[in-house]
């Protein structure tokens, strides 16, 4: 972890040639009214060919890595060797959050190493245990955790570890600490 001043949470945003769709990211990122909450926010390039980090630079957003090795999984574990929040929210760019309090709401509610925090979503009918955007981690419970250098499943497998290290499973883990309402 860097030496820097810890935040009370990271979020980390791999970004693959988002350069059309990652505004309304940036957008929402920029309006987060933290309170007295401290965020950063880190976009980990994974292999761009496109203008992604210019369009991210362009919105003030200067925390950007490179990640070489291709991959989401990749991407978030460099993302994460660069971030020193007490709390980890893996979020994806062509995502964005509900709400302009998302992140302060979340960090007032967490309470333990995780929280589920429920999604909207056109593509994806039902809540799916593994889609690691949807969970806000403490650094304590995903230290020494990184994602495999594999495609597609890497999250997956991610989440298969942690549930394992809460005492849940893929059939139990709706039973974790969940938000009140969809902020993604």
């Amino acid at each position: 972890m860097p030496t820097l001043l810890q935040r009370d949470i990271s979020v980390i945003i791999p970004v693959f040639n988002l350069e059309k769709y990652i505004q309304p990211m940036l957008d929402c990122l920029k309006r987060q009214d933290l309170g007295d909450c401290t965020a950063e926010f880190i976009f980990v390039l994974n292999n761009c060919t496109d203008k992604s980090e210019e369009v991210i630079r362009a919105n003030g957003f200067d925390q950007i890595y490179n990640c070489t090795e291709q991959g989401c999984g990749c991407a978030r574990n460099t993302g994460y060797e660069e971030s020193c929040g007490k709390y980890i929210w893996f979020m994806d760019g062509d995502d964005w959050l509900l709400s302009k309090t998302a992140i302060k709401d979340v960090l007032d509610t967490i309470d333990g190493p995780i929280l589920r925090v429920p999604y909207i979503s056109n593509l994806y009918t039902g809540q799916y245990f593994s889609m690691v955007w949807q969970y806000v981690f403490s650094r304590e419970l995903i230290d020494d955790l990184r994602f495999r250098k594999i495609q597609p499943g890497e999250d997956d497998a991610f989440m298969l570890e942690v549930f394992e290290r809460i005492g849940l499973n893929a059939e139990t883990y709706l039973s974790m600490p969940t938000y009140g309402q969809p902020l993604y």
